[in-house]
């Protein structure tokens, strides 16, 4: 079967693999044109607007995954062609009412992204084309994990700006590292590891700020207490200039950490493989 253009899935060199996975969705600026034609945008102002919304480089940043034998999602369309953290109903995502829902109507600061002339008809063929096939392969990953193992942990890999756009609250703590959870899916063990790696290097890490939550597929979403999920989101004046998008000199040491917490991660995933039951109900989040 022929993987789809809009993800990719690179599995560890090593079978079994380790019963977890980093998901990074937001690291790509690629917009074929197909899609490029529904942007009510200029070259210019199209440029600017991924500049602000683009993980850049975390895909790079996630490359330690396999060699912990993880699993590496990644989305390779940028997240104004689909975003696959937003649920697919809008009246279940709270980012629609802005106009950022799964498929982005507006952009950051309110103003239209899409023609004018975007119809119901063009959305319901990006979720079918586009969110449902990555959604659908990604909860196999998930399932398959489960199966094989009882348990599954997911890291969901992002970065965010050092200063809020004009959707977010400034009045929010921007922290060098931002770890996200839902409680239903938390590991306070996990997270209390990767606290301390930040507090070696000096770095502040804050929890749920200035975002929240973990991506879990919607199959298992407060159902299946067995999949855990932790976010992290790296402040993008760590590694990059946030004016063009360039590399620091520090980006090296960046993901030299976020391996380091990846690791981390790895050997938790390991431990939850011992510690599950062997029934199948599997450990809660309260580990």
């Amino acid at each position: 079967m022929t993987e789809p253009a809009h993800f990719e899935v690179l599995y560890p060199p090593s079978t079994p693999s380790t019963p977890w996975l980093v998901h990074v969705p937001h690291s790509s600026t690629a917009i074929p044109s197909e899609y490029r034609e529904q942007l009510a945008l200029s070259d210019s102002e199209l440029a600017s607007e991924l500049l602000l919304l683009t993980d850049r480089y975390t895909d790079e940043l996630a490359r330690g995954a396999a060699g912990f034998g993880g699993t590496l999602f990644v989305n390779r369309f940028s997240r104004l062609v689909m975003d696959p953290e937003r649920f697919p109903d809008d009246a279940d995502e709270p980012m629609a009412k802005l106009g950022m829902g799964a498929i982005y109507l507006s952009r950051q600061d309110g103003s239209p992204l899409r023609r004018p002339d975007f119809s119901d008809g063009e959305r319901t063929r990006l979720m079918r084309e586009l969110y449902r096939p990555y959604h659908g392969a990604l909860q196999q990953i998930v399932d398959e994990h489960l199966q094989h193992c009882g348990c599954c942990l997911i890291v969901d890999l992002h970065s965010f700006p050092s200063k809020s756009l004009p959707y977010e609250d400034p009045a929010l703590a921007r922290p060098s590292i931002c770890v996200g959870f839902d409680s239903c899916h938390d590991d306070p063990v996990l997270r209390g590891r990767w606290r301390a790696v930040a507090d070696r290097a000096e770095l502040d890490l804050g929890f749920n700020t200035p975002f929240s939550g973990s991506l879990v597929p919607s199959r298992f979403y407060r159902r299946d207490f067995r999949v855990r999920s932790l976010m992290i989101e790296v402040r993008r004046d760590l590694y990059m200039d946030e004016a063009t998008g360039e590399r620091l000199p520090r980006f090296a040491e960046i993901r030299t950490l976020v391996t380091t917490l990846l690791e981390l991660a790895a050997r938790r995933a390991e431990e939850l493989v011992v510690s599950s039951d062997p029934s199948g109900a599997g450990s809660t989040g309260t580990a």
